[in-house]
């Protein structure tokens, strides 16, 4: 059921996209228009849903659900699959001889309208699955530790898996994981175990019954986003790739960022002219604001901002944390606080659409940031990153971030570490596209910034 409703997604979706790409060509007024001529290509519905269960885009098998590709992963192959369903209808087209009856404006457009909306469709389809408990896989969880912990609040917390725990099996009930589950034909098991020779050791016993087995040996942060599975001889193992030690990829970043960021500049002038006026009839002060960060290998950096607290927001901050101990706490624990009296009621809207993260733009530029990395800190936030301070700082800060698109300030601290570690062990150039892409989203919709 979980599969059917993703396929109806990605139907729905092409379908859309042709149907808006038609009509507004007929709108516009672009060229002569024959209806029948388009609505010959509904088959191509087929065509895309046909590549994306080729590209394992549905749970890993288009008849039984496995466990999901990483959601970048999917946003990559999506891409993908879009662009090659409309290059072959457009190949069949021409050797065909009806090239001349489809406008190409039409499936450029259909192309990208595609390519663009599939993963949202999907993400609603996710939500309403999970809203109404429909199409949700059962599965046991086997093992304790972090790495159970965090693997328990991702399925518990987050529509995109689709899993149901039916049971946490801890280390003294592993006689009874298989028992159970044969009894409820749960078909899943997900493997946590704090020491791997608990897995060596059961092992045997799981592959009786279970159809998928999905182990998770540790709560480090690794390489995995473009690995794959290896065989020396009988023995299996992962080879992981990478990706920011590769000169090629770190120049194609580099010139990535200030082509999107020189656009983004562009797009949004008539800001830099509007906001400083704003901020000047509202408030009074500077119209901008200059922040020490650590940059990259912790050099210090001045980060750019519109100013959105009060001219005076040091001085209210310390009497504030001197008369409130529970404000003191938030404060020393994520370094901000979610209900900050400081911030001006301009700053309120300008931080809500991140607005006021604009001028970083500059410092972009100036070659001091990414447009997409782990977010900027202070030196006292160090110590929170421990021995994961040395990855961290071996890239530039980015004006957004993995963090930022995984809930933004509703994350913990100890989430945005791990996420900012993630990052950087797991970069390519398709995740800041997706983090790009999620970031519109976030920012359109308001979600999670203070």
């Amino acid at each position: 059921f979980r599969i059917f409703c993703l396929w109806l997604a990605d139907a729905l979706c092409i379908l859309l996209s042709w149907a808006i790409s038609v009509y507004a060509y007929k709108l516009l007024g672009f060229g002569n228009y024959h209806a029948s001529a388009y609505l010959r290509i509904w088959p191509i519905v087929f065509v895309f849903t046909g590549i994306n269960v080729f590209g394992r885009l549905y749970h890993g098998k288009a008849t039984y659900p496995s466990f999901p590709l990483s959601p970048v992963e999917e946003f990559r192959r999506l891409v993908l699959s879009a662009v090659v369903t409309h290059v072959l209808v457009m190949a069949f087209l021409g050797f065909g001889h009806r090239v001349t009856e489809i406008s190409r404006v039409v499936l450029v457009a259909s192309c990208f309208l595609t390519a663009l909306l599939a993963q949202p469709f999907r993400d609603v389809v996710r939500c309403i699955l999970r809203k109404l408990n429909l199409g949700q896989i059962s599965a046991v969880m086997v093992g304790d530790g972090v790495a159970g912990a965090l693997a328990r609040k991702v399925f518990d917390s987050s529509p995109y898996y689709g899993f149901k725990i039916a049971h946490h099996f801890h280390r003294e009930e592993l006689r009874d994981v298989v028992p159970y589950a044969r009894e409820r034909d749960i078909k899943h098991v997900l493997c946590c175990y704090k020491d791997n020779r608990y897995f060596t050791a059961q092992m045997p016993e799981l592959t009786t019954w279970f159809s998928y087995i999905l182990y998770i040996p540790t709560a480090q942060a690794f390489p995995v986003s473009d690995a794959r599975a290896a065989s020396v001889g009988f023995l299996g193992g992962l080879e992981m790739t990478n990706c920011r030690r590769m000169k090629l990829l770190a120049l194609e970043k580099a010139i990535v960022d200030r082509v999107l960021a020189g656009l983004i500049f562009v797009l949004a002038l008539p800001l830099f002219f509007l906001v400083p006026v704003l901020i000047k009839l509202t408030s009074r002060g500077p119209v901008f604001y200059r922040a020490e960060r650590l940059g990259k290998r912790g050099r210090t950096i001045r980060v750019w901002k519109f100013r959105s607290m009060h001219v005076d927001a040091d001085r209210r901050l310390d009497k504030l944390l001197a008369s409130d101990s529970e404000l003191k706490s938030e404060y020393e624990r994520d370094f901000k606080l979610r209900k900050d009296p400081r911030v001006t009621l301009l700053g309120r809207l300008l931080r809500k659409t991140s607005i006021d993260e604009l001028p970083q733009l500059f410092n972009v530029f100036r070659g001091e940031m990414a447009l997409v990395g782990p977010r900027p800190i202070v030196e006292k936030e160090i110590a929170y990153y421990g021995k994961s301070y040395e990855i961290f700082s071996s890239v530039k800060p980015g004006i957004t971030g993995l963090w930022q698109v995984s809930g933004r300030s509703d994350c913990g601290y100890d989430e945005r570490v791990a996420l900012d570690v993630h990052y950087i062990l797991n970069w390519s150039p398709w995740l800041d596209l997706f983090i790009v892409y999620r970031t519109i989203a976030a920012v359109c919709l308001m979600r999670g910034s203070c």
